[in-house]
């Protein structure tokens, strides 16, 4: 079972960069984050979300104004954790995301994530590796703040 964890800001230490290999659902295809990495060449932001989580779907539009605002330097991902793609899309699609979506369909990715509650973001820097994690809801402030970082601003 997936609870709402409180918010911390974690430094991964040698957490397994396996993560970069974990496949992911998107558009009926799977991908990784290697592939999307090697693709755009540029830092990512990966936020973990549900349906159900009410503090993920609060923070969404804060991930949509940070993927318009930066789409050009960084690059935005939404996996969704638990639901059907077709409830994760329909959810989407309410909230006006525009960045890329995805699902973890066997729960591998959230794992090697080593994710205890939702929602989680994790950022990945311009070397394609993980840097920090945020466990919990992230504000719009301290969002932009770790993408600052991320674009070392």
């Amino acid at each position: 079972m997936i609870t709402t964890a409180c918010s911390v800001k974690e430094t991964i230490e040698p957490l397994d960069n396996n993560v970069l290999n974990q496949p992911f659902e998107t558009n009926n295809e799977f991908e990784t984050l290697k592939g999307v990495y090697e693709k755009n060449n540029q830092p990512m932001v990966v936020n973990l979300w549900a349906t159900w989580c009410t503090p993920c779907l609060e923070e969404m539009p804060h991930f949509e104004t940070a993927h318009r605002e930066h789409s050009e330097k960084i690059t935005f991902i939404g996996i969704n954790i638990s639901d059907s793609p077709t409830r994760a899309k329909k959810r989407a699609e309410e909230l006006q995301i525009s960045y890329l979506l995805g699902n973890d369909p066997d729960g591998s990715f959230t794992k090697s994530l080593k994710v205890i509650g939702l929602p989680v973001t994790a950022f990945f820097n311009t070397e394609g590796k993980l840097s920090t994690i945020h466990q919990g809801p992230i504000s719009k402030e301290n969002l932009q703040k770790s993408i600052m970082e991320l674009l070392d601003v």
